[in-house]
């Protein structure tokens, strides 16, 4: 039997001098393709053919003993032939491209010259097509083997999601820390691989010499839809292979996740990334147990996160850090801080950190990265063959597109990979034009020729497809988008329905007429192609194995497209959101939802929550969405008004969602009494609601005592409704409890007094009003003993 190493170094050695001949065609005809089409046409392909060729040789480089190589041998030598072709090829440009001029060649308005004649470029794509065509065959058999090993590595009990989900921290440590679960963004995006895919990327030299060299930051960016996200869950589980072999390699990842406030920030991030490496360390608990004990009424502040996660990353020998989607936290709200954090991260790191991350090309992004990043610009020969492998699964796994379609697969698949420009999302979205066009020969040559030529136009289409249906449907399906855009966390099934459901129109209520009866498969038809479904992942203490239907935006792209100027522009302009307004009509559908009078009335229980799916979203997120508004938020008040001052919907509201004195307790109090609750006067002073604190104070003067009895009112975390506003820093509530009776040096609370309060927040002119009604300077209270303490704390903290 031959030996597989000599047949390894004969095979490298035919590919090596393919490599060769390709790169000097491709430097000789580069000059020229700006010039001529049928010229860019030929580099084109002559590009893609030196990537095939430079992840073969990268493979082999790495398997020359495998098995395998006996199996690809035939098929690297059929193109011997044409290899050698192109070497003569390659030796007349050599010792004749002097003579070459592109005015040279122009006779009577033909080309004349030999390098540019239709024939020689014709026989040229010939060459390089057959010859792409052996190549492919042969890195498939071998990427097909290694997704077999990579699978087989995966499937044992603890995989790679068991490993980025933690389990050796304690739930205690955990639900303090609350760290984003990104295995379910790992999940999802493996869910979207497909076998052979990603190989050119993780076999290729850029992930090789990341992978070995010290301080290596690697950038990979695309457009949007290119599949950054897809690859860079290979990259993640390539990079634990790694940790399997060697001792004191940490891994840990991050999703950035535009619908998902979860996942938008520098803190989370560092919370996730912290979370995960100590996960991987012997003592890695009591390190959290220490920044616990430090802070323990919430999350500490980004730079102690970030000098923790240092402290973690010195630990190990080396530590891969991956970061997808940078681009998806907010360029104008909260990315600045994640790049500050990721540039510090670098600066003075070990040499055993490795960063990779991934984005679209923005200005911002590649500013902060800087020039000692290495770049992979994803639109690559690599990517067309994901495509062309995307497609061809597809069409042969999809049971309609099979059964139209069977006969006209490698059209399709040609038409697809060509005109797709790298971006798997478009891709994506003509499947739908597919299953829908008549079959016939004459009808599917219409359907690819008149494929829209990018994102904003098929999203056009699609959304013009929906309006020209029916108007009710066009309706629902704003609203479903509406709430998927701008809800802080993906919406179950019945969250989404029930929100559908809500009339805004005076008079304004659930009307349960309007409940899809059809479900998810209702949601799927009015917004075919614009959202996904997932399962939500249980926690790891759950009792309750039931998965959770969620949905979600299909792609970022969507939410960028539907808030764009371009939109207003083109026949889906009824579909046009801005932020302000879209916030305002959720907080408006949580609002009424909450005002129903079947759920503010009666026993709040588990059997009266299953009929309301969303009454606890709504008790979560309605302030949320409140303070996001802006200048919508004016047309919110009368309903806010009405759930303070209805006491069935305040204390339903407050029971399902205690926003002051239980904002990091997500859970429903159902056995809350409402006597438990502080009145409604402390949570409005909280919360700032001025024209609310007026209502609830407005009397006549011959109620004064009964008046002062109620601003002075016991309860809450904050002792009254004057400390409560005080740390808040609502100088206009303060002002109109000072004049309404409240004592400014009442006792109580979880700061003492108002003073301490204000002073611990950081709010001077409302310590100013307070000193003005001779507040106690001296009053002890809080962590910092009085007031003037908590002052200094505070200007050195802000």
């Amino acid at each position: 039997m031959t030996d597989p190493f000599s047949i390894a170094a004969g095979t490298a050695g035919l590919i090596s001098l393919g490599i060769q001949t390709t790169h000097t065609l491709i430097q000789f005809y580069s000059s020229y393709k700006h010039r001529d089409s049928n010229i860019a046409r030929t580099t084109e392909k002559l590009e893609s053919l030196l990537g095939t060729l430079q992840v073969l040789e990268s493979v082999l480089q790495h398997r020359s003993d495998d098995p395998l190589i006996h199996q690809i041998d035939s098929s690297v030598q059929h193109s011997r032939e044409i290899i050698l072709e192109l070497q003569q090829e390659c030796a007349k440009l050599t010792t004749s491209s002097s003579n070459f001029t592109w005015s040279a060649t122009k006779v009577v308005g033909r080309r004349a010259a030999y390098p540019f004649r239709d024939s020689t470029l014709n026989k040229l794509d010939e060459d390089v097509g057959e010859m792409r065509s052996h190549l492919s065959f042969a890195l498939d058999v071998l990427q097909l083997q290694d997704s077999r090993t990579l699978q087989d590595d995966l499937t044992e009990a603890k995989s790679v999601i068991e490993l980025i989900r933690t389990t050796q921290i304690s739930v205690a440590i955990r639900d303090w820390l609350r760290a984003p679960d990104v295995s379910v963004n790992h999940n999802a995006a493996r869910a979207k691989r497909h076998p052979g895919t990603g190989m050119w990327f993780v076999q290729g030299p850029h992930f090789s010499r990341w992978i070995i060299q010290p301080s290596s930051f690697l950038w990979l960016h695309g457009f949007a839809g290119c599949g950054k996200t897809v690859l860079c869950s290979t990259a993640v589980e390539y990079a634990y292979r790694q940790r399997g072999r060697e001792s004191h390699v940490g891994v840990a990842c991050f999703y950035f996740t535009f619908n998902d406030e979860s996942k938008r920030d520098e803190s989370a991030m560092l919370r996730a990334l912290l979370l995960q490496l100590a996960d991987q360390l012997s003592d890695g608990h009591s390190v959290l147990q220490h920044l616990h004990d430090a802070y323990k009424s919430g999350p500490p502040p980004a730079l102690t996160l970030r000098e923790y996660l240092r402290q973690l990353i010195k630990k190990f020998d080396r530590v891969y850090l991956l970061i997808d989607a940078l681009d998806e936290s907010p360029r104008y709200d909260q990315r600045e801080s994640v790049l500050e954090s990721i540039t510090a991260l670098r600066e003075g790191a070990p040499t055993g950190l490795h960063l990779l991350v991934t984005s679209r090309d923005e200005s911002d992004i590649r500013d902060a990265l800087g020039t000692a990043v290495e770049e992979v610009k994803l639109k690559t020969a690599g990517i067309d063959d994901d495509i062309g492998k995307f497609v061809a699964q597809k069409l042969e796994t999809d049971p309609v597109l099979r059964r139209k379609w069977h006969g006209d697969r490698e059209k399709i698949r040609e038409a697809l990979t060509q005109r797709a420009q790298g971006v798997f999302r478009w891709v994506e979205c003509q499947f739908r034009a597919l299953k829908n066009c008549p079959r016939s020969r004459y009808h599917l040559d219409e359907c690819l020729r008149s494929l829209p030529k990018d994102l904003d136009k098929t999203y056009e289409r699609m959304l013009d497809s929906i309006e020209n249906e029916s108007a009710a449907g066009a309706r629902d399906a704003r609203r479903v988008l509406t709430m998927l855009c701008f809800a802080p966390r993906p919406l179950t099934v019945p969250e989404l329905l029930h929100g559908i459901a809500v009339d805004l129109e005076e008079p304004s209520s659930l009307d349960r007429q309007r409940l899809l009866a059809g479900g998810a498969d209702d949601l799927k038809e009015i917004c075919s192609g614009l959202i996904d479904f997932g399962v939500q992942e249980l926690s790891s203490d759950s009792e309750d194995e039931t998965p959770i239907i969620t949905v979600r935006i299909a792609h970022f792209s969507v939410q960028e497209y539907l808030e764009s100027t371009r939109i207003k522009k083109q026949n889906a302009s009824f579909f046009a959101l801005s932020a302000p307004s879209a916030h305002a009509e959720i907080a408006r559908i949580c609002c009424v939802y909450l005002l129903d009078p079947e759920l503010s009335s009666g026993e709040l229980n588990p059997s009266k929550l299953q009929d309301f799916p969303l009454a606890h979203f709504a008790a979560l997120f309605w302030h949320h969405h409140y303070e996001k508004s802006q200048e919508e938020a004016s047309g919110l008040y009368k309903l806010i008004e009405k759930i303070f001052l209805q006491r069935g919907s305040f204390s339903t509201l407050f029971k399902l969602h205690d926003i002051v004195d239980g904002a990091w307790d997500t859970r429903v109090q159902l056995s809350l009494p409402s006597n438990g609750l502080a009145a409604p006067l402390y949570y409005a002073s909280y919360l700032g609601f001025s024209w609310i604190v007026e209502k609830l104070l407005a009397s006549t003067s011959d109620e004064k005592e009964a008046n002062e009895k109620r601003v002075n009112a016991q309860g809450g975390a904050y002792g009254n409704a004057l400390q409560a506003a005080s740390y808040r820093g609502h100088e206009v509530v303060v002002k109109m409890l000072l004049n309404k009776g409240a004592k400014v040096n009442t006792q109580g609370g979880c700061y003492g007094n108002a003073l301490y309060a204000a002073s611990s927040g950081g709010h001077e002119t409302v310590v100013k009003m307070l000193l003005d009604k001779d507040a106690n300077v001296s009053a002890q209270g809080g962590d910092y003993g009085n007031a003037l303490q908590a002052a200094s704390e505070a200007t050195r903290r802000w």
